[in-house]
C-alpha cells in the first residue's frame, strides 16, 4: 500500500487549482481525478456536518481502503493528494505524519485578504453562501463552523497561513514545506515551476504553464465585488485586514522575502 508522496496544500484558490491541473498532466506525477479526498481531515470535521450540503465534500473518503485504492493506477509515478480540506482543519498534518513522516508539502498562497473575498464570492456564485455581504459572513464564520457548516465557509480560517504552515514545519521540517506566492508565480511562472520541479524532483514540462494572469474583465469584477462587500460593517473588514497584516509579517519572516504586493493590497 503506497501513501501519498506529497500534498498540494493551502485553502481553495484559483492558483492552487491551476497547479493541481498542471500536476495532473505531468508525466512523472499521479494525482487522483477526485481532488477533495479529504481522508486525513475527517476526524476534525464536525459530527453534524452534512456532506451533501456542499458538492466539494462529495469526494471525501472516510475509509482507508477506498482512499488508498485511488492511488493504485500510479505505477512508479510520484503520488500527490490535492485536498484543500487539510489546510482548513487543525489535525491533518499529525495524521499524515503518522502514515508518512517523509511527506512533502507544496503551498500556493494568494494575498490573504483578496483570497478570502474571492472565496466568499465564489460560494455566493455557487449558490452555497446565503450571506451576500463578505463582512457579515466574517462575523458569522465562527458560529457557522462550530455548528457544523462546510469548512469551505472558513474565509478567515482559510487565510490564516501561519496556523497551516507552522505545524508542518515542526513535524516535517521547513525544508519539506515549499511556499509559492501566487502573485509572483503569475509574473514569473517558469521560476515558480523550477522551484516546484526541484522540490519534487520531477522532470520539466515547460509547454504547459499553471499560473496565469487574470483577464481585465475578471480583475474589474473582483474590484466591484470588493467594493460591494464593504458597504456594510466596514469595521469588520478593518479588523480582518489588521489580522492579516500579522499573517503577512509572519510570512515574510518564514520565506525571507518581502511581501510588498500583499502589503499594498491590504492597504487598498
Amino acid at each position: 500500500m503506497r501513501h501519498a508522496d506529497f500534498f498540494l496544500m493551502g485553502p481553495p484558490s484559483r492558483s492552487a487549482t491551476h497547479l493541481w491541473r498542471w500536476l495532473s498532466q505531468h508525466r512523472d506525477v499521479f494525482m487522483p481525478a477526485r481532488r477533495e479526498l479529504g481522508y486525513y481531515a475527517l476526524p476534525d470535521l464536525h459530527t453534524d456536518l452534512d456532506m451533501e450540503s456542499d458538492p466539494r465534500l462529495s469526494d471525501v473518503t472516510e475509509l482507508p481502503e477506498p482512499y488508498f485504492k485511488c492511488f493504485k493506477p500510479a505505477g512508479d509515478r510520484l503520488i500527490g493528494d490535492g485536498s484543500s480540506l487539510y489546510s482548513l482543519v487543525p489535525g491533518a498534518g499529525r495524521r499524515i505524519f503518522k502514515d508518512n513522516p517523509n511527506a512533502k508539502f507544496v503551498f500556493v498562497l494568494e494575498n490573504p485578504v483578496t483570497r478570502a473575498v474571492s472565496a466568499h464570492r465564489y460560494n455566493v456564485d455557487l449558490g452555497l453562501e446565503q450571506e451576500p455581504h463578505f463582512d457579515a459572513a466574517l462575523q458569522k464564520e465562527p458560529e457557522r463552523l462550530a455548528n457544523g457548516e462546510s469548512p469551505f465557509f472558513g474565509y478567515a480560517t482559510g487565510s490564516r497561513y501561519r496556523q497551516m504552515i507552522e505545524p508542518l514545519d515542526i513535524l516535517f521540517g521547513p525544508e519539506n514545506v515549499l511556499i509559492i506566492i501566487a502573485e509572483e508565480a503569475v509574473q514569473q511562472p517558469l521560476a515558480a515551476l523550477n522551484r516546484i520541479r526541484d522540490f519534487l524532483d520531477i522532470g520539466a514540462v515547460e509547454e504547459i504553464l499553471p499560473f496565469r494572469a487574470r483577464s481585465r474583465q475578471s480583475a474589474v469584477a473582483e474590484v466591484l465585488s470588493r467594493v460591494r462587500s464593504r458597504r456594510r460593517q466596514p469595521e469588520v473588514c478593518s479588523m480582518f485586514q489588521g489580522e492579516m497584516v500579522s499573517e503577512i509579517l509572519w510570512m515574510e519572516a518564514r520565506t525571507g522575502s518581502p511581501m510588498d504586493l500583499w502589503h499594498a493590497k491590504v492597504q487598498d
